[in-house]
């Protein structure tokens, strides 16, 4: 039995590094849209966080396929790491995006928007460390991640309605939409993380 301990924390411990790379890819993000200068190499970066977090992903699903007490139930344990993949994902995606179609600076408006993934993340993360002592805590910071998003989801509307007013190229509404919807769908992943952590406090109360 004692040796079954060690496995369960390690779950914890995954989940918690797998946020510390959502930061650090949400912070490299923030910098290439400030500073946009070897965007391709910045882009790059971000790429080999999410790669990392792959790797977590996989090691959190080999050791649930051979761990035979878990602390909390193996679908939680696998939603929840899926939907921090998820996070990662769309957050290359983004970075992607900006080097892909040739963009020449970020609109003042992707720099609002990752400023609230930036804040969000960062809540997010506060939530996920109280899933280790199941922290009822948690709720306030379930709020300001739902917050955050509904913030998303104001500035991508208020982004579409002025490009779609003041700018003429229509190339450059096509990669304007989709890096704009990329980024709100950071923070519905984000907001999925907080769901799914939610259910789980809920549920072991």
């Amino acid at each position: 039995m004692f040796n079954l301990i060690p496995k369960e924390v390690r779950f914890f411990d995954y989940f918690e590094q797998q946020s510390q790379n959502i930061i650090r890819a949400t912070g490299l993000l923030h910098e290439l849209v400030h500073t946009f200068s070897d965007a391709r190499a910045k882009a790059y970066a971000i790429k080999e966080v999410e790669h990392a977090g792959d790797q977590i992903t996989h090691e959190i699903v080999r050791r649930l396929n051979t761990t035979f007490i878990t602390p909390i139930d193996r679908e939680d344990i696998h939603d929840l790491a899926t939907r921090l993949d998820d996070v990662l994902d769309y957050l290359e995606a983004a970075a992607e995006r900006l080097v892909v179609y040739r963009i020449k600076e970020p609109t003042s408006a992707c720099r609002a928007m990752v400023e609230v993934i930036t804040a969000q993340v960062a809540a997010m993360d506060r939530g996920i460390r109280c899933l280790r002592t199941m922290d009822p805590g948690f709720h306030e910071h379930a709020v300001e991640v739902n917050r955050l998003e509904n913030r998303a989801d104001s500035l991508l509307r208020e982004s579409l309605a002025a490009m779609f007013d003041e700018q003429p190229d229509p190339i450059e509404v096509i990669k304007w939409k989709e890096i704009y919807e990329t980024l709100e769908a950071v923070t519905d992943r984000c907001e999925d993380v907080a769901n799914v952590i939610e259910g789980i406090i809920l549920k072991m109360a």
